[in-house]
């Protein structure tokens, strides 16, 4: 049968925001009893029953769900409300508790031991105490406006450090530690309502830290939505743990320039007494250097170093974007830096343990300006993004040797005398592509991309990206870029294409090659290696110098013959090699498409400041109506068009426009009529001259179109019995007019 307990004889209800055990202590004096007495009317324990010894009576700290239930049943106040007059709410979000111990875990979350306190708020409330005094994280009070108390004036200890003394009267208000220089009787009992405080600005960025860090506060377990923690938010603890990490770098490496519109003046010399007191005797030699993390484990033991250091966190924390975080935050890890802590962008997650994507991408990007390019590639600091640099090399599949010639266009930077910056600039772009947000090495990321350029060259391509103004954003492009890949994948797997095609000889057979040419060309007609070395280029995304020896071009000369040849190149001759490459794919069972380049959002890379001209600014129309008959001259054309040479280039290569003379494209209507007159002239039995008449040109042309293509010319006297009136012509099968 369960005991009744007796309930107490004078009943209090608790403050808004009351410590359980100023509560208790407040009880006890209104009571005019020893503390142990409202200890044993609660049912608390006062000693342990196993070992004898006294139970440390951390009651505010944390509070068994049975000694809960005991107080509220002798109390009357409900469970809830005393489970939140301790710190258990605050655990694993604004401290950490040892549970075991009834202790706070002082290098976690600037947990702290004792009690900051408010002298104004302990006259208002009669000498009660608030439970978020306790915390770390409370430096001032937003109701008075003044930094907190950090220890009793009189004996210079921390206040609450140790329980009330179990067997004395609490006096609230006064200090109840023990005397200076006495372990025992008598108390302190110094009024803490006659502390001196530091008042602070009503609207200085001090106060406007605390009550951001008091509405954390207020809701512990909700998720904390600040820009830089992106849309998903993160746990009090993830930014508190960022707070922490900020707070000790601002302590061991700001100087006072850096903090002279942080605090008031008052506040800042506090702080400047607090970071250089001399340590304490037999602890450090004086002569010696101080650490690079002195005041990074612990909370600071002044409200005032406290105050300075969460302001200047603050303005990282609630920065508007990634990007803007690091330039708030550029200054501070500029000093981590010149203390002689290397600090290079893979290193800044040193600063502090378990920092937020967010933050972490915020101290690599604050290092762009102090870091190699390939670095900034690597970390992506253009883009200021969260995702630390990992192994990519799985890209390399999906990029072609040199990159694709939109890209390479738009992103390859020249000199003002219209040369390339670097040769084979479209493969240090591939190279560069695979490096982007990648850990692999420029030699090895070489090696993946099948190509022969140095990791010297890579290096300096990407250095004068950073030099020249028009180049601002070509890191920023190729990091989209890679995202992309990473997100969408590429149909064309090119490592494999590499791996099939780089050794094969022949791609397409010179007779039909030759044959294309006589019924499209009438006199110069092109190397049928160069048609070899289209379809390589166009399957595999690599230049014909990486292709077999037999097709390779090995000389510039070559390589000059081959580019003339891709942007004077006919439409039948691509419809010809695309034909012949897309046959190739199917005998390997590879269902890709034979070419294939990704298209990016148009808008996003408008706003990016790019070296080369947009590949799509210029239409197919608008380059046909420009390329005039006949040979002509490509720089005249990009003079016409508005452009550079290159871009012009660029689209004869994917345009294909026939430019052929009006001799020319006579030979090629010819050729697009020469099996209808071969029915003719074999199966209809017509004459030359009738089927002249009928297509519209020349006797001439026409016996000439049938020799050229091996049909036997019959003797000029008809069969017998074949009339010869053409007046029934255009009833034969496939002639004008015919149905």
């Amino acid at each position: 049968m369960t005991a009744v307990r007796r309930t107490l004889p004078l009943r209090y209800a608790p403050l808004t925001g009351e410590a359980l055990d100023s509560w208790l202590e407040f009880l006890a004096a209104r009571m005019n009893c020893r503390f142990e007495d409202v200890l044993r009317a609660l049912c608390l324990p006062i000693k342990d029953p196993v070992l004898t010894q006294a139970i440390p009576p951390r009651w505010t700290v944390l509070t068994t769900a049975e000694e809960i239930a005991s107080i509220a049943a002798v109390s009357g106040v409900a469970e809830d409300v005393l489970t939140a007059m301790t710190l258990q709410r605050f655990d694993g979000h604004a401290m950490v508790i040892h549970s075991q111990h009834r202790r706070v875990e002082r290098q976690l979350l600037w947990g702290r031991s004792g009690s900051r306190y408010c002298p104004a708020c302990l006259i208002d409330s009669e000498g009660r105490w608030q439970l978020i005094w306790r915390l770390g994280w409370s430096f001032a009070c937003t109701r008075h406006q003044m930094l907190l108390a950090d220890h009793c004036p009189n004996c210079h200890t921390v206040a609450r450090l140790r329980a009330h003394p179990r067997r004395q009267i609490p006096r609230p208000g006064l200090c109840g530690n023990s005397a200076p220089d006495e372990r025992r009787e008598p108390r302190c009992h110094h009024p803490l309502t006659d502390t001196p405080v530091t008042a602070l600005q009503a609207d200085g960025d001090a106060l406007r830290a605390q009550r951001l860090i008091d509405e954390l506060l207020a809701a512990p377990h909700e998720r904390v939505h600040w820009p830089l923690y992106g849309p998903d938010g993160a746990p009090l603890w993830v930014v508190l743990n960022d707070a922490r990490c900020l707070g000790g770098l601002v302590l061991n490496h700001a100087v006072s320039g850096d903090l002279a519109e942080s605090a008031e003046p008052e506040v800042l010399r506090r702080l400047e007494h607090y970071r250089f007191r001399p340590p304490p005797a037999g602890v450090q030699d004086a002569r010696a250097p101080r650490r690079f993390d002195e005041h990074s484990y612990y909370a600071p033991e002044d409200a005032a170093a406290t105050a300075v250091a969460l302001t200047m966190t603050m303005r990282i924390l609630t920065a508007p974007s990634v990007s803007a975080a690091a330039v708030a935050a550029q200054w501070l890890t500029d000093r981590v830096a010149a203390s002689g802590r290397a600090l290079h962008p893979g290193a800044v997650g040193l600063l502090g343990g378990g920092l937020s994507p967010g933050l972490h991408a915020a101290l690599r990007c604050s290092r762009e300006a102090k870091v190699m390019p390939v670095a900034r590639l690597r970390h992506r600091t253009a883009v200021a993004s969260t995702r630390s640099p990992s192994n990519q090399d799985a890209r390399a599949r999906m990029l072609p040797t040199a990159l694709w010639p939109a890209w390479a266009l738009r992103l390859a930077p020249w000199h003002a005398s219209g040369q390339p910056v670097a040769r084979r600039v479209d493969e240090l772009l591939a190279v560069a592509c695979l490096l982007a947000g990648n850990t692999t090495s420029i030699g090895a990321a070489v090696r993946l991309m099948g190509t022969t350029v140095s990791s010297h060259n890579v290096s300096s391509l990407l250095a004068e990206f950073t030099r020249r103004p028009d180049c601002a954003d070509v890191l920023h492009g190729l990091i989209l870029l890679a995202d992309h890949l990473d997100q969408h994948g590429s149909p064309i797997d090119y490592a494999r294409r590499r791996a099939l095609f780089t050794t094969r000889p022949r791609f397409i057979e010179p007779k039909s090659w030759w044959d294309l040419q006589r019924r499209l060309r009438s006199n110069h007609l092109p190397d049928p290696a160069h048609a070899q070395r289209w379809i390589f280029h166009t399957l595999t995304g690599s230049p014909p110098r990486l292709a077999h020896l037999a097709i390779a071009t090995a000389t510039p000369s070559q390589r000059g013959q081959y580019l003339r040849f891709r942007w004077r190149i006919l439409p039948a001759e691509v419809d010809l090699l695309l034909h012949v490459a897309r046959t190739l794919l199917d005998e390997h069972g590879i269902d890709e498409p034979v070419q294939w380049t990704p298209q990016l959002d148009a808008t996003t890379l408008s706003t990016l400041r790019l070296p080369g001209p947009d590949p799509d600014s210029i239409s197919a129309a608008e380059l046909h109506r420009a390329v005039p008959g006949g040979d002509f001259s490509i720089a005249r054309l990009a003079h016409t068009l508005n452009t550079t040479t290159t871009h012009a280039i660029y689209l004869l290569s994917q345009h294909p426009v026939d430019w052929s003379p009006p001799r020319f494209r006579h030979t090629q209507y010819t050729a697009t009529r020469i099996e209808q007159w071969r029915a003719w002239y074999e199966d209809d039995y017509l004459s030359l001259q009738d089927i002249a008449d009928l297509a519209g040109t020349s006797l001439a042309t026409v016996r000439l179109a049938l020799i050229k293509y091996g049909i036997p010319i019959r003797p000029a006297l008809s069969p017998p019995g074949r009339p010869r009136n053409r007046l029934a012509l255009p009833t034969l099968h496939g002639a004008p007019g015919a149905p």
